[in-house]
C-alpha cells in the first residue's frame, strides 16, 4: 500500500491525508455501487478457480436500491484477471451512473471495492483467524492487477473492531503501519496509517471475511456478492451512510 499507490494518487492530483467520515453521499448520479509485487499462482489456486462456478459475463441488476430507497436498474460485467488469487473486474452501467471494481472472489461471495468510473479506489479482504489476527490481500485501481499482503495483529479473538499493528508487503517491498477497526450496525469504519498517509475505507463482514473498498475522499464503496449459480444477491455500503444498498443479479451472458 505505499510507492505504486501514491505515486497513482498523485498522479490523479489526489490529496492523500484523508480525515474521518463527513457524513457526505456519493454525488448524485453516483447513488450506486465501488495493498506484494506479482505474485505467481501456486497450482492449487488454479484448481480452485477453475473447479468455481464460472461468474464471468453479464449479469442484468434485477433488482438495486440505493440506501436512501433511490431504486435504479442497469447491467453489471465481470471479467477474471489474469489467475493471480482469484482477482476480478466489475463494471456497472447504470441508470445512476457508471462504477468501475476490482473484486476477490472467496467462499462463493465476491467481494469488490468500487468507484464511480474515472475515480481512485482499491479493494481489500482480510481472513478473520479465531486468535484474533488478521491476514489480508489487497489492490487498486490502476495496480495492473499486482496483489499485495498483510497481516495484522494485536486484535481479541471474536472480535473484528480494534487496533492493530499491520506489516505488509507491496511492489516497494515490506510496510508496516496501524489499522483501525469501528463498527456500526453492519458497516465497519477502516483507518490505515502508513508513512505518515492514511487511507479510509469502509466494510462489510461475511462470515469469517471483512470485505473493504476504500480510496481518497469518500466517492468509494463496498459490495458482497453472493453467487449461486445464475444468482448474486448483493448488499452494498458506502462513508457517511448507516444503511445497505441492495444490489442482486441475474445472469445474462456467461464469457
Amino acid at each position: 500500500m505505499r510507492n505504486r499507490i501514491l505515486a497513482s494518487l498523485l498522479i490523479a492530483g489526489i490529496s492523500l491525508t484523508l480525515t474521518g467520515p463527513t457524513g457526505a453521499s456519493l454525488p448524485q448520479k453516483a447513488k450506486l455501487p465501488a495493498p506484494a509485487a506479482g505474485i505467481s499462482p501456486a497450482p492449487a489456486d488454479l484448481a480452485q478457480r477453475s473447479s468455481r462456478n464460472n461468474i464471468e459475463g453479464r449479469w442484468k441488476i434485477s433488482e438495486g436500491k440505493a440506501p436512501n430507497g433511490d431504486k435504479y436498474t442497469g447491467t453489471t460485467e465481470i471479467e477474471a484477471i489474469g489467475s493471480e488469487a482469484n482477482l476480478y473486474s466489475v463494471s456497472w452501467n447504470t441508470s445512476a451512473g457508471e462504477f468501475s471494481g476490482l473484486a476477490f472472489l472467496e467462499d462463493d461471495h465476491l467481494f469488490v471495492g468500487w468507484a464511480p468510473q474515472g475515480k481512485t479506489y482499491g479493494v481489500a479482504v482480510y481472513r478473520i483467524n479465531s486468535d484474533g489476527t488478521l491476514d489480508g490481500k489487497w489492490t487498486y485501481g490502476g495496480g495492473r492487477g499486482q496483489v499485495g499482503e498483510e497481516t495484522a495483529t494485536g486484535g481479541k479473538a471474536g472480535k473484528v473492531e480494534g487496533n492493530y499493528e499491520i506489516t505488509g508487503r507491496d511492489s516497494g517491498g515490506e510496510y508496516n503501519g496501524s489499522l483501525r477497526i469501528r463498527r456500526s450496525d453492519d458497516i465497519y469504519e477502516i483507518t490505515w496509517t502508513v508513512d505518515r498517509t492514511t487511507y479510509r475505507g469502509v466494510g462489510l463482514r461475511s462470515g469469517d471475511w471483512l470485505a473493504v473498498g476504500w480510496g481518497p475522499q469518500d466517492e468509494f464503496g463496498v459490495t458482497d456478492y453472493r453467487i449461486r449459480d445464475n444468482e448474486a444477491n448483493g448488499r452494498w455500503a458506502i462513508p457517511g451512510e448507516s444503511d445497505l444498498g441492495v444490489d442482486k443479479l441475474t445472469r445474462q451472458r456467461r464469457n
